[in-house]
């Protein structure tokens, strides 16, 4: 009996310690359970924070490729500016030659201008020498008109004066006559 006894202790003393590890064991998958969970929250955190990082990266790398396509279109417009520009560069150039081209013309036209004045001066001087002559031929003529009437009157007192020397007239005639021609060639 006492032998029984003491297997019975001892069968109870085992089955404590069974309860004792049995509760520790739950205790420790408890423990287990719990840190579980914090790992599996911590993970879902990870996740989820590196899901969030990604976002932003891929938003900004959504960005950064919107920035591109703008500035690839500014790109392009610069370039069709720079063609345009490039055009009105030419066309002024053009312009320019044709404005050179112009001025060329314009000296010539006033070359010519110059002449023509110069011309319608000496036009002028023309017209006041023809004057100053016909003024000087006026004056001849009423010079000759004056020597005539003189040689009229010559004649007219010779006549009362000496009736006798009519027949003698001839010959002062014709001297009178040379005297006329000699002077009209002086005043030419």
């Amino acid at each position: 009996l006492l032998m029984k006894d003491k297997i019975l202790l001892m069968k109870r003393k085992i089955l404590l310690k069974n309860k004792i590890l049995l509760m520790k064991n739950k205790c420790l998958l408890m423990k287990h359970k719990f840190l579980l969970m914090k790992h599996k929250i911590l993970l879902k955190n990870k996740i989820l924070l590196e899901n969030k990082k990604l976002l932003m990266k891929n938003k900004i790398l959504l960005k950064h490729k919107i920035l591109l396509t703008k500035h690839r279109i500014l790109l392009m417009k610069h370039k069709i500016l720079l063609m345009r520009h490039r055009i009105l560069l030419m066309k002024n150039k053009i312009l320019l030659m044709k404005n050179k081209i112009l001025l060329t013309k314009n000296r010539i036209l006033l070359m010519k201008i110059k002449i023509l004045l110069k011309n319608k001066q000496l036009l002028m001087k023309n017209k006041c020498l023809l004057m100053k002559h016909k003024f000087l031929l006026m004056k001849h003529k009423i010079l000759l008109m004056k020597h005539k009437n003189l040689l009229t009157k010559n004649r007219i007192l010779l006549m009362i004066l000496m009736p006798n020397l009519m027949t003698n007239m001839c010959q002062p005639k014709q001297n009178l006559r040379l005297r006329v021609i000699h002077h009209r060639t002086n005043l030419f």
